[in-house]
């Protein structure tokens, strides 16, 4: 787990003094435009800088989940600009539909507006903040990928699928007021994205050389192989002797090797073989 605080206001925090207590990762607001509480390219780009994480949260009115999908996906739009804008293309977004503890009777609207969301940045980008149960309902439905769970609306649940925790409001933190997080699993959704896993190096896969027939003994029969084009008898005259003869031999010279390729040509046809059964 790691310490990290969120804000609306840095209210002239700086990153040094974000260091001496300990952060290591800052959620900051997107929102439409103008507005004094979304995070600028500058401070975005100073705070990675300074080599903190960086979530990235659209926070509205409150009340957004009343909006349903399309109030979703306009939003996300709009979130996946700006993000664009602060150089973190691609990054996930965490939404905060309500300020409120949803009750099931409004979980419709947010899941509707998280659908909505996830139709324009993709439901691996999609994330949500809330209370315990909201966010569980969410979650048990596959609406949200990533989970930020506030202590807020929760009791004393917490989820063990959230990826960050908000456990204190209104703290001081050198001239600003700042809430207390600590992160719950090792990716939270932030930026710089981690670095893609390497990908396994396998050892090529290498033929074994092809089986090759012993050499020749001497006192031994030698081997031949046919090409095709002569007969058992033509070879046998070809050396003075029979295919009665050049037959006992094969049977009793043929090794391993030989009769596993003789096994698997193709037989031509009028070829005789044998049998134990018909």
């Amino acid at each position: 787990m790691a310490f990290g605080i969120d804000y609306s206001y840095g209210s002239g925090l700086t990153t040094a003094q974000m260091h001496a207590a300990g952060v290591t990762f800052v959620c900051r607001y997107l929102d439409y435009l103008p507005n004094p509480k979304v995070i600028s390219k500058q401070e975005f780009e100073n705070l990675v800088a300074a080599g903190f994480h960086v979530v990235l949260n659209w926070e509205g009115t409150g009340r957004d989940l009343v909006r349903g999908r399309g109030g979703g996906e306009a939003d996300a739009r709009e979130a996946d600009r700006q993000a664009a804008m602060l150089g973190a293309h691609g990054c996930p977004v965490y939404f905060s539909p309500s300020d409120y503890d949803v009750p099931p009777g409004d979980q419709g609207m947010l899941d509707a507006y998280l659908d909505g969301c996830a139709a324009v940045l993709g439901r691996p980008r999609t994330g949500m903040y809330n209370g315990y149960w909201p966010l569980k309902r969410s979650l048990d439905a596959g609406k949200t990928t990533f989970a930020w769970q506030t202590y807020a609306w929760s009791g004393r649940n917490l989820d063990p699928r959230a990826h960050l925790y908000q456990y204190s409001n209104s703290m001081r933190m050198g001239p600003a007021e700042v809430d207390y997080d600590r992160s719950l699993k090792p990716d939270c959704g932030w930026w710089p994205r981690p670095a893609p896993a390497p990908a396994v190096a396998h050892a090529p896969v290498i033929a074994p050389p092809p089986s090759q027939p012993p050499p020749h003994v001497t006192g031994t029969p030698y081997r031949h192989e046919a090409d095709g084009t002569q007969s058992l008898a033509q070879l046998a005259a070809a050396r003075g002797t029979s295919a009665e003869h050049l037959w006992a031999l094969m049977i009793q010279a043929a090794t391993v090797h030989d009769r596993g390729v003789m096994e698997k040509l193709r037989l031509p046809a009028g070829w005789v073989w044998y049998s134990s059964n018909p």
